[in-house]
């Protein structure tokens, strides 16, 4: 699992930890990046999250995420407002966590992930996303 322990050992606190105890908390997450997985927020994957964060004003953030350089850090705020209450709902469910966790874990876990997801700096195709969450999860039964 060399990926998601390189990704894990970037957060801080609490976060790892608890999604290294509860890998359906990494499994959510994979689901709203997925456009095959409609479990969370639909199908608009990793393609209609910079979508969302562009209509709030949030592109430069996301795209930087994308991007080669530093990833900036969201709050928890920023991710309900560009996500929703319905998508954080669907998110806590399947990833067994209360819905007030939700905004936070996605703040702490979106900027590392969606970094290891384009590591050439830009949006990869449908098929090689998908096939980037299915070997980042793989260990974890997703």
């Amino acid at each position: 699992m060399g990926m998601l322990d390189e990704l894990l050992g970037k957060q801080l606190g609490g976060v790892a930890e608890m999604a290294l105890k509860n890998p359906q908390i990494l499994g959510a997450v994979a689901s709203l990046l997925s456009s095959r997985d409609a479990s969370v927020g639909g199908t608009g994957g990793l393609g209609g999250l910079v979508q969302a964060f562009q209509s709030k004003g949030l592109g430069d953030m996301i795209g930087s995420w994308i991007s080669t350089g530093p990833n900036p850090p969201a709050t928890a705020d920023q991710i309900t407002n560009v996500l929703g209450h319905d998508t954080l709902s669907q998110f806590a469910s399947k990833a067994g966590v209360a819905p007030g966790e939700a905004g936070g874990l996605l703040a702490s876990l979106l900027p590392t992930m969606i970094d290891h997801l384009t590591p050439q700096g830009q949006v990869p195709e449908s098929s090689a996303l998908e096939s980037a969450l299915g070997s980042l999860f793989s260990g974890l039964g997703r």
